[in-house]
C-alpha cells in the first residue's frame, strides 16, 4: 500500500489529478471486500485492484468518468442476476464504489496523502476515515493516536478519533444527514514472536509482507540475529525464563511461542498471560498444552481464561513443513485480524 500512496502523491504532487476507487460497501459474494482500493490516473493508467473482472472494468470506467467531470460519485456493482443493473456476474453479491476525484489543487490533500505514507512507513495504527454526506463535497483524513488530520469537508468526521475507529466497524455509517466511511489503513499491534527457529524465520517474512510488524526474542545468540531476520522490527536476545515483569504487551498486540523448549514455552506462555494481548498462539503437541494448561492453572491464570490461547496455534490445514506451519500461522492470525477490524464480514469469491 506504500507505493500505491505514493504513486497517487506523486502524481498529485505533479499537478495531475487521479480519481480514487475505495470499495466502501459490500454484501454477499464478492471479489474484493471493505477497503479495496484502485487509483485512475489522467493517463489512462490504473493501481491496485478492486475486485478484477468485467465489475472493475465499470469501475474504472466510472472512474474515468469522475476525471472528466471532475466530481466524485459513487457507483453502484450489482453481481448477481437483476433488473436494475446486471452486469452478467454470477458471484451473488454487491459492492459500492465511491470514486473520489483527487484535485491536487484541493488545500491540505498532499499533506494528509503524505502522512498516510509515513504513517504505512512507520507501521503505526491509524485509520482512514471519509466525510461523504455530500459525495461531491468530501471530507478525508488520517486517523492516528491523539490526532486527526484531514482535508475537505470534515463535519462528519467531528466524533472520529481513534478511539472511535477501534470500536467501530469498517464501513459506511450514518446519522441523519451525515454519512462517513472508515477502515483500518495500517493495523495496530505487534507481535511478538518467541523463538527464532526454522518456523519463525519462515513466519516473520510472510508476516511482514501482510504488514505485521514483529519483534523476535530469543535466548540463544545465534538465534537472535538481526540477520536472519531482515523483515523484522526488532530482535533480541533474553532469557526466556527470566523476561521482564512488564514485556510492554499492549490490547493491540500478538504473541506467539516457539522456542524449543516445553518449559521456556510455558514460562513465556504464563506472562503472556497476564497481559492483555489480543492473540495468543503456542505451537506444540495436544499432550504438550494439557500440561501447560495445567501448569497455567497452578500459577493462578483462571482455567476460563485458557480459551485465550491458540493451541496447536495456526490453522489446522495439516502442514508439515515450517513454511507450511507458517502459511497456518498468518492464516490464523489474518482471521483474528480481520475479525478484531470488523472487515471480515462475508467470504470473498471470484466474480
Amino acid at each position: 500500500m506504500e507505493a500505491f500512496y505514493t504513486r497517487l502523491y506523486e502524481t498529485l504532487q505533479s499537478g495531475q489529478p487521479a480519481v480514487l476507487l475505495t470499495v466502501v460497501a459490500s454484501q454477499g459474494s464478492m471479489p474484493r471486500g471493505i477497503g479495496s482500493h484502485q487509483a485512475v490516473f489522467a493517463d489512462g493508467t490504473t493501481a491496485g485492484t478492486v475486485g478484477g473482472g468485467y465489475q472493475e472494468y465499470l469501475a474504472i470506467q466510472a472512474g474515468r468518468q469522475c476525471l472528466e467531470s471532475r466530481q466524485s460519485a459513487f457507483r453502484r456493482l450489482i453481481l448477481h442476476p437483476n433488473d436494475e443493473e446486471d452486469i452478467n456476474a454470477a458471484c451473488g453479491g454487491e459492492l459500492t464504489v465511491f470514486c473520489q476525484y483527487l484535485d491536487p489543487a484541493l488545500p491540505g490533500l498532499l499533506d494528509v496523502l503524505a502522512a498516510i505514507i509515513q504513517a504505512l512507513r512507520q507501521k503505526t495504527a491509524s485509520w482512514l476515515a471519509l466525510d461523504v454526506s455530500d459525495e461531491a463535497h468530501w471530507g478525508m483524513a488520517l486517523v492516528r493516536e491523539g490526532q486527526v488530520q484531514g482535508c475537505g469537508q470534515m463535519a462528519a468526521l467531528q466524533a472520529v478519533d481513534a478511539a472511535w475507529c477501534r470500536q467501530n466497524v469498517a464501513g459506511l455509517a450514518a446519522d441523519g444527514q451525515r454519512r462517513w466511511y472508515s477502515e483500518p489503513l495500517t493495523y495496530p499491534g505487534r507481535v511478538f514472536v518467541f523463538g527464532g527457529g526454522h518456523v519463525s524465520q519462515a513466519l516473520v517474512p510472510v508476516l511482514a509482507s501482510i504488514g505485521f510488524s514483529c519483534i523476535v526474542v530469543d535466548d540463544r545468540a545465534e538465534f537472535a540475529d538481526p540477520a536472519l531476520f531482515p523483515q523484522a522490527d526488532a530482535v533480541y536476545k533474553a532469557d526466556y525464563e527470566a523476561l521482564p515483569a512488564d514485556l510492554g504487551v499492549t490490547q493491540d498486540d500478538y504473541v506467539c511461542i516457539m522456542t524449543p523448549g516445553h518449559q521456556a514455552d510455558r514460562e513465556v506462555l504464563l506472562q503472556a498471560m497476564r497481559s492483555p494481548a489480543t492473540y495468543i498462539g503456542c505451537i506444540g503437541s495436544r499432550h504438550k498444552i494439557a500440561s501447560t494448561n495445567a501448569y497455567l492453572m497452578e500459577n493462578g491464570i483462571p482455567e476460563t481464561e485458557l480459551a485465550r490461547i491458540h493451541a496447536p496455534i495456526g490453522l489446522d490445514i495439516l502442514g508439515q513443513t515450517p513454511a507450511e506451519i507458517a502459511v497456518s500461522i498468518a492464516a490464523e492470525m489474518i482471521l483474528h485480524r480481520a475479525k478484531r477490524s470488523g472487515t471480515a464480514k462475508k467470504p470473498r469469491e471470484e466474480g
